[in-house]
C-alpha cells in the first residue's frame, strides 16, 4: 500500500454552484521518500489536492466529499488534526494565514507547535534554531514576526513547519513571495529533507526550481489530472497539447534543439540548467570564452542616477523624485539610507531580496510612510505636505497582499471604489472600471466575490482596482507572485498597456524573467541603499553586483553569459547567438 492514496476523489465546496467541483475522479498514489511536484493553470484544483493529502479537507474545508483519502492505510476523516499534523506539515501560500500572530518574537513563532509535542523548553529552542538556520533567517531570531517583510515572513512559515519534522511535507506555492536566493534555499532544504527520507508534495509554478529535484510531476487541469510521470515526459506532452504552464527555459531550449534537428530526438530532453548549457555548447560551431561574442549583447555602460545622495534641484519636478530618503522604524530598523533617484514614464522594476527596503520605498511615494531623513517628490509636491487621500489622485498602490486591500464583495464594487472615490462622475467611473476589468481579464467574474477566488485571482483584482484610479503613477507589488502562465501573461500585459499611455508603472518584484521581459529600467536595493540602476541588460547582466542582494539572473541570461555571448534577455537572442538562425524560437 502506498504511503499516500487517493481513490476516486470528487470534491466540492459548500461556496460552489450545483454543477462545479473543485476536483473530480482524482486518483493518486504517491510511495513513501517521493518528492511530487504538482502544477497547472490557477483554479486547476491544485490547492484542493494539497488540502486533500494534507488532511485539511474536511476537518476545515467542508463540502461534498466522495471517495478515499489515506495515509499509511488511515482514512484522513478518520483521523484527528493532531494525529494528522504529526504525519503531515503543511506550508500555506500565504505566510499570514499560517503565522499565529500571537509570538513576540521570531523564535516563539517557530516553537509554538513543538509546544504540543511534549518536548523541553531546550530541545524547543534547539529545533526552532535549527530550522530557521535551515531556512537562512537565523538572524531574525529575535524579530518580531508582524514587523518582516512578506518573504521574510515566509521564511518563518516555513520554518515553522520544519521543526515540527513531519514525516510528509505538503507545500502549496512556498516561494511565491521569496527573493531568487531564499527561493534557492527553500528547494534546497526540502530537497535535503526529501533526500532523508521524506516525503514531498509541492504545489509550484517555478518549474525551472523545482523540476531537477522531482520523481515526478502531476499536471492537474479543470479539476482532474490530466499527466502523472517524469518530469521531462510530462512537459513535453504538456507543451504539445499547448497547456499553459511555466516550462522550464532547459526543456523548451531542449526541445527545439530536437526540432531543428540539432540534438537527436532520441537523446532525453535535459531538464537541468547545466544539462542544457551541455547542449548548447554541443551545437555551438566553435568554442567561445567569455566575451567572443559579447558585442552582440553588450551590458550598457551608462547607467541611470545613482544613490549619490543628492538630485539636482532641476529634476524635482519629473514624476517621482528620491532626495537622500531614510526610513527607520520605531523598532530601529533602517529600511532605506540615503536613497537618491528619479523616474518619470516607462516600466521601472524594483528588485533586491526580501528586506531589501522595496516595499518601504514605494510606501512612501503615496504618502503612507514619511521619510524620517530626506524628500520625496511626486510630481514637484513635497509628500510630507499632502495628506494620502491627496496623493492618491497622483499615486496608486496595490499591495504585496491583496488580503490587506480587498474588501467588497463583488470584482466590480471593488474596482469601482477608488474612481468613486476619486470624484469622478458616474459616466467616467463606468468607463474606467470597463477599462481594468478588461485589462485585468476580469469582465466575465466582475459579479463575483473576490474572497471566492484564489490569491492569484485576488491579486489580478487588487491591481485593476488601482488601475482604474487613473493615476499617473501605477505602483504594483510582487504582482506575478502565485500567477499560472496565463495570469503572467495579462499582467505583462496591462503593464505594457499602461506605459503605452504614457503612465509611470514601479513593479517590485522577486520575478527576474518578469525583469527581462517588461522593463525598461531596474533598479536594484540591498540593505535600504541602491546599489545598481540601469536598463535590464546592464543590471541583470552583472551577476556579481546582483549577488550583493541575493538575486540572480533569470536561466536565459545566465546561459548567455556562460556561452560567453553576452546577457541575452530572450530565447530569440540566445538562439540567434548559438545557432545564427536556425532554430526557430517563435513557436
Amino acid at each position: 500500500m502506498s504511503l499516500i492514496e487517493l481513490t476516486d476523489v470528487t470534491f466540492q465546496y459548500g461556496t460552489q454552484p450545483e454543477d462545479e467541483y473543485a476536483v473530480t475522479d482524482v486518483d493518486l498514489s504517491i510511495e513513501e521518500g517521493q518528492f511530487v511536484g504538482v502544477t497547472g493553470q490557477s483554479e486547476a484544483g491544485k490547492a484542493t489536492l494539497s488540502r486533500l493529502v494534507s488532511g485539511q479537507i474536511p476537518h476545515f474545508y467542508h463540502g461534498e466529499l466522495s471517495g478515499d483519502v489515506t495515509v499509511e492505510g488511515t482514512s484522513t476523516a478518520e483521523s484527528t488534526v493532531g494525529e494528522l499534523s504529526k504525519k503531515i506539515g503543511y506550508v500555506f501560500e500565504n505566510p499570514y494565514d499560517q503565522l499565529t500572530g500571537a509570538s513576540s518574537t521570531v523564535l516563539e513563532e517557530v516553537a509554538f507547535g513543538l509546544e504540543t509535542h511534549g518536548l523541553t523548553r531546550e530541545e524547543m529552542r534547539e529545533r526552532a534554531k535549527e530550522s530557521l538556520a535551515a531556512i537562512g533567517v537565523e538572524d531574525l531570531v529575535d524579530r518580531d514576526p508582524m514587523q518582516l517583510s512578506g518573504g521574510q515572513c515566509q521564511r518563518v512559515a516555513i520554518a515553522s513547519v520544519l521543526a515540527m519534522e513531519p514525516d510528509v511535507l505538503v507545500l502549496q506555492q512556498p516561494t511565491a513571495q521569496l527573493d531568487p536566493e531564499g527561493t534557492e534555499e527553500v528547494f534546497e532544504v526540502v530537497a535535503e529533507m526529501n533526500d532523508r527520507g521524506y516525503t514531498v508534495v509541492m504545489v509550484s509554478h517555478e518549474l525551472d526550481r523545482l523540476v531537477p529535484h522531482l520523481d515526478r510531476l502531476v499536471v492537474m487541469d479543470d479539476g482532474r489530472i490530466r499527466f502523472d510521470g517524469p518530469p521531462a515526459d510530462v512537459l513535453v506532452d504538456a507543451t504539445n497539447e499547448d497547456l499553459p504552464l511555466f516550462v522550464p527555459t532547459p526543456v523548451t531550449v531542449g526541445r527545439r534543439l530536437r526540432e531543428a534537428g540539432l540534438v537527436s530526438s532520441d537523446e532525453p530532453v535535459p531538464v537541468t540548467e547545466s544539462g542544457c548549457l551541455a547542449e548548447l555548447r554541443r551545437v555551438t560551431e566553435t568554442p567561445r570564452a567569455d566575451g567572443d561574442a559579447a558585442g552582440e549583447f553588450e551590458t550598457s555602460s551608462s547607467e541611470t542616477d545613482r544613490a549619490d545622495g543628492t538630485v539636482d534641484s532641476s529634476e524635482t519636478d519629473r514624476e517621482v523624485v528620491l532626495d537622500g530618503v531614510h526610513h527607520r522604524y520605531p523598532s530601529g530598523v533602517e529600511a532605506l539610507r540615503g536613497v537618491s533617484f528619479s523616474l518619470e514614464a516607462g516600466c521601472v522594476c524594483l528588485i533586491g531580496q526580501n528586506g531589501a527596503g522595496k516595499s518601504t520605498l514605494v510606501k512612501h511615494l503615496n504618502g503612507l510612510l514619511d521619510p524620517t531623513e530626506g524628500t520625496v517628490y511626486v510630481r514637484g509636491a513635497d509628500t510630507r505636505e499632502h495628506t494620502t487621500a491627496e496623493l492618491a489622485h497622483d499615486v496608486g498602490l496595490s499591495f504585496q497582499n491583496p488580503d490587506d486591500q480587498l474588501f467588497h464583495s463583488t470584482v466590480e464594487e471593488e474596482v469601482q471604489y477608488g474612481p468613486k472615490n476619486l470624484d469622478y462622475d458616474s459616466e467616467e467611473v463606468a468607463d474606467r472600471t470597463e477599462t481594468a476589468l478588461d485589462l485585468l481579464g476580469l469582465t466575465e467574474r466582475r459579479d463575483e466575490n473576490p474572497y471566492d477566488f484564489g490569491e492569484p485571482w485576488r491579486k489580478r483584482v487588487a491591481v485593476a482596482s488601482v488601475v482604474a484610479m487613473d493615476t499617473d503613477t501605477v505602483i504594483v507589488d510582487e504582482p506575478t507572485s502565485g500567477q499560472d502562465a496565463p495570469g503572467y501573461e495579462q499582467l505583462g500585459e496591462a503593464v505594457e498597456t499602461l506605459v503605452d499611455r504614457g503612465k509611470l508603472v514601479i513593479v517590485v518584484t522577486h520575478d527576474m524573467d518578469f525583469v527581462r521581459e517588461h522593463a525598461d529600467r531596474t533598479v536594484l536595493l540591498a540593505e535600504g541603499q541602491v546599489i545598481a540602476d540601469g536598463d535590464p541588460r546592464h543590471v541583470l547582466g552583472d551577476p556579481d553586483t546582483l549577488a550583493e542582494s541575493n538575486v540572480h539572473p533569470p536561466t536565459i541570461t545566465r546561459l548567455g553569459l556562460e556561452l560567453g555571448v553576452g546577457p541575452t534577455l530572450s530565447l530569440a537572442e540566445l538562439f540567434e547567438a548559438v545557432s545564427g538562425g536556425a532554430i526557430d524560437a517563435s513557436t
